[in-house]
């Protein structure tokens, strides 16, 4: 394959290719990514996949600016406030890296058909409704279209990927054995194949203890299916902080999935949903920081087909400052 590389793009990316390799590089230099939702977790996308050196990469978003989003994302300034979203931070991002290509798109996501999320590389879904994360999910998993889905809430964040199915490689360095001998690359090629949305959200655990669960699948997993079928039943709202009625309904839809689950129900405690229900609409800097790091990341890595991404969960809880990757399918008893 040949890499048309310039001088320019190798001395800019230099680490990079260091770190990934030229073909890597080329293959991102090439690719088309998709962010929908202009949040402060897809600020940190944008800013980290644009600074990578990646071909184009499209912001879909229909809302406009408001006072609160400027809180947290730092693409947007004062004077942006009634304008659209995704107009005013791709102002801002062209200025991160004027080789990427930074192109806007103002309609509903909602409105979207299928066709249009399968032309990208990857498709990068932050703050959307679960109905839209299952829609476009099943759509791209079609024509093996990279999809990550991801959302901060409060303390709280979560990243789910869809591969369908990836292949990629591992380089290892072999031990050396004889004194100034070079050690030899040796690549291995691996695949891995992803479960969609839809079918880990009735994934069952065949009731473990408590203790043997913890160490596969973090309550606040749970807690965000919860908070998911919550929005499915309120046309995609988030439950209201001191809203006793939305707290008594997310209570019994915990105890539902966990009983769809085959978990036992002291499992995600009252704590634990109440506290994701307090900050459910806010967002965080340095959560969006870690959760958005991390994303991003992965993403690139797709792209490069070196080293295995995300399989298929990642939940970060600020609280305790943990984060934990999951590899969730339907039936894992």
């Amino acid at each position: 394959m040949e890499h048309n590389i310039t001088e320019d793009e190798a001395a800019l990316y230099d680490r990079q290719i260091r770190l990934w390799g030229l073909e890597a590089q080329h293959r991102m230099r090439n690719a088309s990514i998709l962010i929908a939702g202009i949040r402060a977790l897809s600020n940190e996308v944008c800013k980290n996949i644009i600074l990578a050196g990646v071909g184009s990469i499209t912001l879909l978003e229909h809302e406009s600016v408001t006072e609160e989003d400027l809180g947290a994302q730092f693409l947007l300034r004062q004077e942006d406030i009634g304008r659209n979203r995704a107009e005013a931070a791709a102002e801002k991002a062209r200025h991160l890296n004027p080789r990427v290509k930074v192109i806007v798109d103002q309609d509903d996501i909602a409105q979207k058909p299928d066709s249009f999320f399968t032309k990208f590389n990857v498709v990068c879904l932050t703050g959307c409704s679960p109905d839209q994360m299952i829609r476009i999910d099943n759509a791209c998993r079609e024509t093996k279209t990279g999809l990550y889905a991801a959302g901060v809430h409060g303390f709280f964040g979560y990243i789910f990927c869809d591969l369908t199915r990836h292949d990629y490689r591992e380089e290892a360095q072999e031990p050396v054995t004889e004194k100034g001998k070079e050690p030899e690359t040796t690549i291995t090629h691996r695949s891995q194949t992803y479960d969609s949305l839809s079918s880990t959200l009735e994934s069952s655990w065949a009731y473990p203890k408590p203790r043997v669960l913890r160490r596969k699948v973090s309550p606040l997993f749970f807690a965000i299916q919860v908070l998911w079928l919550f929005q499915q039943a309120h046309g995609g709202r988030l439950p209201q902080a001191g809203s006793q009625e939305d707290l008594n309904e997310m209570y019994t839809l915990r105890d539902e999935r966990l009983k769809s689950a085959q978990v036992e129900g002291a499992f995600v405690e009252d704590d634990l949903i109440q506290t994701v229900i307090a900050t459910a609409s806010a967002e965080i800097s340095p959560v969006c920081a870690i959760v958005g790091g991390f994303l991003a990341q992965d993403i690139l890595k797709t792209l490069s087909g070196k080293d295995a991404p995300l399989l298929n969960y990642f939940v970060y809880n600020g609280i305790e400052g943990t984060g934990m990757m999951h590899h969730v399918q339907k039936t894992l008893a």
